[in-house]
């Protein structure tokens, strides 16, 4: 079903003043086509004064005091609530747009016989988990059952419901041969689900190679190297390079460069994270694996690191000399592929991006944070790429999202790379923003002529500081994952794929990995945003940061003493197969040697900044376990 149908209300402000507080605001309801909208109520929270509007959609309505909450009803529409300030009075140009009526029978599930359910029944089946052997979902791609046989329940760490299933990947010429698949949900999501139909639908999961780094290379030299010689992209030679001020805090937004350490010509490019943490990356355009002679430098530091680390030798570091500060300005981008093929999801992506953009103007209320977005297509269609430039007025940037519609395109490649320069060269970025994102949502690769300038795009997004997080819908094939998850990573970005738990849309790619957990879109968003945006404070005081999904603690490893300075000794009561160090994200720092029989370890963490750090390890039976550790200086 497609819920395409829209209202704009375009509201005026008139210049009439009848006291101090009151403002006569004038409006007109227009339909998606411009033409007006009769019998729509307008009225103020709370307040007994109500207009309807006009045959041509007109109306007025006197506000006694700003700010106050404006009220939109309509038979067949979904009620649409707005807060009118005095900034919104001067600005003048205040748009809404009005959905029609989500059904609340609305399924997006199957039952044990295929028939379909209601929102009401997601808490009990999120309840049953799925056993190693049996099946609790089974997928065709394009239609789902599930199977009350064999069902066993399990919880996470976090105390959410998983629900698993192992299988056998066809012709996998990895290690990596069973899967494992976790589906989230809670009281609170399912309560979520059944009060708000018109979002919360859309299911999604991540793959961040960062924090399975030896997987990603295991799968660029096997299942992904026919597409690394396609793209001509090979994103595996990677330094990193943390950062920190001469008080051990993390330096955020400090440019680094990699050389080379003859010509002192800059190979790569890239911008500290809120972590303080940035990738750097040698020959990602050609398949040259050797390591050539290179230099690290970076502004604020007189040092230079004459013969830096590759990833799997350790990390990098420099000292700044610089007192800490953190930028209070944080930038969003939404991309978005409006072509034909994505008309069996793109009404449910902009319902969800609405909500998530909402909730996040609203947490983040405190900073500068400013949004913008980009709509292309594919050449000779109605148009290649429109925009919004980025603003601190959310609803513009929401009515251009929500009056986007899927069109055109027709063969598989789109103008992805038209869309890449756009949101680069159009858009006004903060040169000093904290963070800067770009969520890319697509289901199909850019043709293959432009191959030269993805490259290019890519090297400039990194350059800027910009991480790219791609979000892949329906129909795409392996050669645009590796794409996107090469992108990802060149920028420090993460890669996101919607799934078929949903029962929206077409066929969605199984990710090439061993695991991942499904999630709502609606919480994975705002998860990976709030990761991105986290900085700890230039001050003794520590906060806590937004972890990740810690996976469950299997053996019981400890860390200790916990808080520490630096020292930290890890037990374990059997063996393990891999040790790492990670951050709050889950990117992996340090990778910690063992033998067949040890059972205990003594690092130090003093190098790294404040904060809270995962002990990750795998087992002999390739299960992911995980501690926290607290570091503090």
């Amino acid at each position: 079903m497609k819920y395409s149908f829209f209202l704009i209300v375009t509201l005026m402000f008139s210049s009439l003043t009848f006291n101090a507080n009151s403002q006569m605001i004038k409006g007109k309801v227009l339909n998606e086509k411009g033409f007006g909208a009769s019998n729509i109520t307008v009225k103020f929270s709370n307040k007994v004064n109500k207009v309807i509007t006009n045959k041509d959609g007109s109306f007025s309505i006197m506000a006694s005091k700003l700010p106050d909450t404006l009220i939109f009803n309509a038979e067949g529409y979904e009620p649409y609530k707005v807060v009118v300030t005095e900034k919104t009075v001067i600005d003048k140009d205040f748009s809404i747009v009005l959905l029609t009526k989500r059904d609340k029978g609305k399924s997006y599930y199957a039952s044990t016989s295929g028939d379909p359910i209601t929102t009401a029944d997601l808490k009990s089946i999120a309840s049953f988990g799925m056993s190693e052997a049996g099946g609790l979902y089974e997928t065709d791609g394009y239609s789902k059952k599930y199977t009350k046989e064999a069902r066993t329940s399990k919880t996470t760490a976090d105390g959410r419901s998983g629900a698993y299933k192992t299988y056998a990947s066809p012709k996998s010429s990895s290690s990596y041969s069973d899967k494992k698949i976790r589906y989230i949900t809670d009281e609170a999501t399912t309560k979520d689900v059944q009060e708000t139909y018109a979002t919360k639908l859309l299911t999604a999961g991540e793959v961040n190679d960062f924090n399975k780094w030896k997987m990603w290379e295991d799968f660029t030299d096997n299942e992904f190297k026919i597409h690394a010689n396609n793209w001509k992209l090979y994103v595996n030679q990677r330094y990193t390079v943390q950062i920190q001020h001469k008080n051990k805090y993390a330096a955020v937004g400090v440019y680094v460069y990699l050389l080379n350490a003859y010509t002192k010509d800059t190979v790569w490019r890239a911008v500290t994270d809120n972590t303080g943490k940035a990738e750097l990356w040698a020959n990602i355009g050609n398949a040259n694996k050797e390591k050539n002679d290179y230099i690290i430098v970076c502004k604020g530091s007189t040092k230079t690191i004459t013969k830096p680390y590759l990833f799997q030798e350790g990390i990098n570091r420099l000292e700044i000399e610089t007192d800490c500060n953190t930028s209070n300005k944080i930038d969003i981008v939404f991309v978005v592929d409006a072509t034909g093929s994505m008309g069996d999801e793109i009404d449910y992506l902009k319902l969800e991006l609405e909500d998530v953009l909402t909730k996040t103007f609203e947490k983040y209320n405190n900073v500068e944070l400013r949004a913008a977005s980009v709509f292309y297509r594919d050449l000779g269609d109605e148009y290649v790429t429109k925009h919004i430039d980025f603003n601190t007025d959310l609803l513009k940037v929401l009515n251009f999202i929500k009056l986007q519609s899927a069109e055109a395109g027709g063969d598989v490649p789109e103008a992805v790379d038209a869309a890449l320069a756009t949101a680069l060269d159009s858009l006004n970025w903060s040169s000093d923003a904290r963070t800067k994102i770009m969520f890319l949502i697509l289901d199909a690769p850019p043709h293959q002529e432009a191959q030269a300038k993805m490259f290019t795009l890519i090297q400039k997004a990194a350059a800027m500081g910009i991480r790219v997080v791609p979000i892949v819908c329906s129909g795409a094939d392996k050669s645009t994952e590796f794409l996107m998850r090469s992108i990802a990573l060149a920028t420090n970005g993460t890669y996101l794929f919607l799934t078929n738990h949903s029962g929206i849309g077409k066929a969605h790619i199984e990710p090439t990995t061993d695991s991942y957990n499904v999630e709502l879109l609606n919480d994975l968003l705002p998860r990976i945003i709030q990761q991105m945006v986290f900085v700890n404070s230039c001050t003794s005081q520590q906060q806590k940061e937004p972890l990740i999904k810690v996976d469950n603690n299997i053996l019981k490893v400890k860390a200790s003493p916990n808080p520490t300075k630096g020292n930290v000794t890890i037990t374990a009561n059997k063996p393990l197969k891999d040790l790492f160090i990670a951050d709050f994200t889950g990117k992996i720092l340090m990778k910690i040697p063992v033998n067949a029989k040890q059972t205990s370890w003594t690092i130090n963490i003093a190098h790294f900044p404040a904060g809270t750090y995962i002990v990750r390890y795998v087992t002999t039976n390739n299960e992911w376990g995980a501690d926290k550790v607290v570091l503090v200086h």
